[in-house]
C-alpha cells in the first residue's frame, strides 16, 4: 500500500530528544522526552509539558519511555489503513493518552466515515438512523449547556434563578469568566513563530498571576511557553525554503595554445612577413546551471 506524509496532528510531539528519568531535588521523578533549553529542561510526556530549572535537578538517567514507543509505532503506521490507525488509537487510549487517541480516531473517520469503532470511541451514537456527536445528541434531547455541563431546561432555569438570588455566586461566576477570557486572549500569542510574541505572552500572564496571587496560573504560563517553544523548534527544523539558483561557472582550459601568424604582414612590411608573430589564444569552458533546491529555512 502506498505511503504518504503522516498527518501533522500525529507528528507534533514526535520529538527527537533523548528519553530520560529526571530526578528533582524535591524527590519527584519526571519521565519523558527531555530537551535541554540552556538554563532549564523541558520534559514532554504525552500532553504534559514541564519546564524545570536546571538548579532544581538532582540527576537524570537515560531510559526508555512511552514517547519512544509512540515514535516507533508512528514510524511504522500505514496512514491510509483506517483499521491500523484505529488499533493505534486504542493503544493510545490504553496508554492514557486520550487527546492523541481522539486525533487518531478522527483520522480514521477521515478515511472511513462509517467506521463504527472510531465513531463509538468519539462518543457518536446512532440517532434516528444517523451518527450524531454527544453535543448534538444532547441538543436533540432538549438539553442546555451551561458552564461546560448539560442540564434539562427545567434544571437550567432553576440554576439561573439560584445564581440571580445569590450575589456572591453570580459574582464568582462572572469573575471566572473574565479571568478565562483575559488569559485566553493573552495565551493566543504563544502560538507564534516569533519568540518575542511568546515571551510577551509569558510576561503578561505571569504578571496577571501575581495580581491574582495564583501559582497555578504562573505554572500554566511556564508550561505553556515551554510547550510552544519546543513545538516551534520541532517545526522550524522541518521547514524548507525552495530557492531558485542561476549559476555560471567558468574555467580556463590549460595548457594555453600558442599559434604563429603573419596576419598584418602586408601593412608591416617584408620584415614582419619573414618573422611570424607568436600569439596565445586562451580557451574558457563555461557551464551554466539553472535549477531549484530546497534548503533548511529555520526560524528567526
Amino acid at each position: 500500500m502506498p505511503m504518504k506524509a503522516i498527518p501533522l496532528a500525529l507528528l507534533l510531539l514526535a520529538a527527537t530528544a533523548a528519553a530520560d528519568d529526571l530526578l528533582l531535588k524535591d524527590g519527584r521523578t519526571l519521565t519523558g522526552k527531555v530537551v535541554d533549553e540552556g538554563k532549564r529542561y523541558t520534559v514532554l510526556d504525552r500532553d504534559r509539558i514541564y519546564a524545570v530549572a536546571k538548579g532544581d535537578v538532582a540527576s537524570f538517567t537515560p531510559g526508555r519511555c512511552l514517547m519512544d514507543d509512540y515514535n516507533d509505532r508512528l514510524e511504522k503506521l500505514p496512514v491510509e489503513d483506517a483499521e491500523a490507525i484505529y488499533e493505534f488509537g486504542l493503544w493510545l487510549k490504553e496508554s492514557d493518552w486520550e487527546s492523541r487517541a481522539r486525533r487518531a480516531f478522527e483520522e480514521v473517520l477521515g478515511l472511513d466515515p462509517d467506521h463504527r469503532g472510531a465513531r463509538r470511541e468519539l462518543g457518536y451514537q446512532l440517532y434516528e438512523g444517523a451518527w450524531v456527536s454527544p453535543d448534538e445528541l444532547n441538543i436533540r434531547k432538549g438539553l442546555v449547556e451551561f458552564e461546560g455541563r448539560w442540564y434539562t431546561k427545567h434544571d437550567h432555569a432553576e440554576l439561573l434563578a439560584e445564581i440571580a438570588r445569590d450575589g456572591k455566586l453570580k459574582q464568582a461566576i462572572e469573575f471566572r469568566r473574565q479571568v478565562n477570557e483575559k488569559v485566553n486572549k493573552m495565551a493566543q500569542r504563544f502560538a507564534s513563530f516569533d519568540k518575542r510574541d511568546r515571551q510577551a505572552a509569558y510576561d503578561d500572564i505571569t504578571k496577571y498571576a501575581e495580581q491574582l496571587n495564583s501559582p497555578e496560573l504562573r505554572k500554566f504560563a511556564e508550561d505553556t511557553k515551554a510547550h510552544y517553544d519546543t513545538m516551534v523548534k520541532i517545526l522550524c527544523a522541518k521547514m524548507m525554503a525552495r530557492t531558485e539558483i542561476h549559476a555560471t561557472h567558468t574555467k580556463l582550459k590549460k595548457p594555453i595554445s600558442t599559434f604563429e601568424t603573419t596576419l598584418g604582414a602586408a601593412t608591416l612590411g617584408v620584415v614582419a612577413a619573414q618573422n611570424p608573430i607568436k600569439i596565445q589564444l586562451p580557451e574558457i569552458a563555461i557551464a551554466e546551471v539553472h535549477t531549484t533546491v530546497d534548503i533548511p529555512a529555520g526560524c528567526k
